[in-house]
Protein backbone atom coordinates (compact mmCIF):
# COMPACT_ATOMS: atom_id res chain seq x y z
CA UNK A 1 0.00 0.00 0.00
CA UNK A 2 3.10 2.56 -0.74
CA UNK A 3 1.73 5.93 -0.68
CA UNK A 4 -2.14 4.63 0.53
CA UNK A 5 -0.94 4.70 4.20
CA UNK A 6 -1.48 8.35 5.01
CA UNK A 7 -5.03 8.03 3.13
CA UNK A 8 -8.18 6.30 4.82
CA UNK A 9 -10.69 3.90 3.65
CA UNK A 10 -12.94 6.37 2.45
CA UNK A 11 -10.55 7.35 -0.05
CA UNK A 12 -11.06 5.88 -3.10
CA UNK A 13 -7.45 4.51 -4.29
CA UNK A 14 -7.44 2.82 -0.96
CA UNK A 15 -10.73 1.23 -1.76
CA UNK A 16 -9.65 -0.17 -4.93
CA UNK A 17 -6.41 -1.25 -3.41
CA UNK A 18 -8.30 -3.63 -0.96
CA UNK A 19 -11.40 -4.37 -3.06
CA UNK A 20 -9.22 -5.52 -5.76
CA UNK A 21 -8.03 -8.75 -4.15
CA UNK A 22 -9.81 -12.03 -4.47
CA UNK A 23 -9.81 -12.80 -0.80
CA UNK A 24 -11.30 -9.36 0.19
CA UNK A 25 -14.30 -10.22 -2.51
CA UNK A 26 -14.89 -13.57 -0.87
CA UNK A 27 -14.54 -12.74 2.76
CA UNK A 28 -17.46 -9.82 1.03
CA UNK A 29 -19.71 -12.44 -0.41
CA UNK A 30 -19.35 -14.51 3.01
CA UNK A 31 -20.60 -11.28 5.36
CA UNK A 32 -23.08 -10.27 2.91
CA UNK A 33 -24.76 -14.05 2.90
CA UNK A 34 -24.39 -13.57 7.20
CA UNK A 35 -25.77 -10.49 6.75
CA UNK A 36 -28.70 -11.19 4.36
CA UNK A 37 -30.21 -14.23 6.76
CA UNK A 38 -29.49 -12.24 10.21
CA UNK A 39 -30.77 -9.09 9.41
CA UNK A 40 -34.15 -10.35 8.50
CA UNK A 41 -34.09 -12.91 11.29
CA UNK A 42 -33.28 -9.95 14.07
CA UNK A 43 -36.20 -7.64 12.31
CA UNK A 44 -38.59 -10.80 12.30
CA UNK A 45 -38.47 -11.24 16.03
CA UNK A 46 -38.65 -7.51 16.63
CA UNK A 47 -35.39 -6.40 17.13
CA UNK A 48 -34.23 -2.83 16.71
CA UNK A 49 -30.98 -3.22 16.15
CA UNK A 50 -27.72 -5.55 15.35
CA UNK A 51 -24.07 -4.68 16.41
CA UNK A 52 -21.34 -5.59 13.65
CA UNK A 53 -17.93 -5.17 14.36
CA UNK A 54 -14.92 -5.48 11.80
CA UNK A 55 -11.48 -4.56 12.89
CA UNK A 56 -8.40 -4.93 11.43
CA UNK A 57 -4.44 -3.60 12.53
CA UNK A 58 -4.92 -0.10 12.33
CA UNK A 59 -8.16 0.65 11.94
CA UNK A 60 -8.17 3.05 9.19
CA UNK A 61 -7.88 0.96 5.88
CA UNK A 62 -9.25 -2.31 5.28
CA UNK A 63 -12.07 -2.29 8.21
CA UNK A 64 -13.42 1.37 7.03
CA UNK A 65 -13.83 -0.29 3.33
CA UNK A 66 -15.66 -3.69 4.45
CA UNK A 67 -17.79 -1.83 7.10
CA UNK A 68 -18.58 0.76 4.63
CA UNK A 69 -19.15 -2.00 1.76
CA UNK A 70 -21.54 -3.93 4.35
CA UNK A 71 -23.25 -1.04 5.31
CA UNK A 72 -23.78 -0.22 1.72
CA UNK A 73 -25.65 -4.06 1.32
CA UNK A 74 -27.77 -3.72 4.06
CA UNK A 75 -29.05 -0.33 2.86
CA UNK A 76 -29.89 -2.30 0.08
CA UNK A 77 -32.64 -4.16 2.36
CA UNK A 78 -34.31 -1.21 3.28
CA UNK A 79 -33.07 -1.09 6.52
CA UNK A 80 -31.17 1.81 8.08
CA UNK A 81 -27.45 1.38 9.11
CA UNK A 82 -25.31 3.49 11.03
CA UNK A 83 -21.43 3.59 10.22
CA UNK A 84 -18.77 4.76 13.18
CA UNK A 85 -15.50 4.49 11.91
CA UNK A 86 -13.94 4.11 15.92
CA UNK A 87 -9.91 4.49 14.99
CA UNK A 88 -10.23 6.16 11.88
CA UNK A 89 -8.60 9.70 13.37
CA UNK A 90 -5.38 7.33 14.81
Amino acid sequence: MNGLHALTGNHEAVREYVLKWTETGHLLEKLRDLLGFLVPQYAKEGKSQLTVAIGCTGGRHRSVIIANELAEFVRTTHFAVRVQHRDLRK
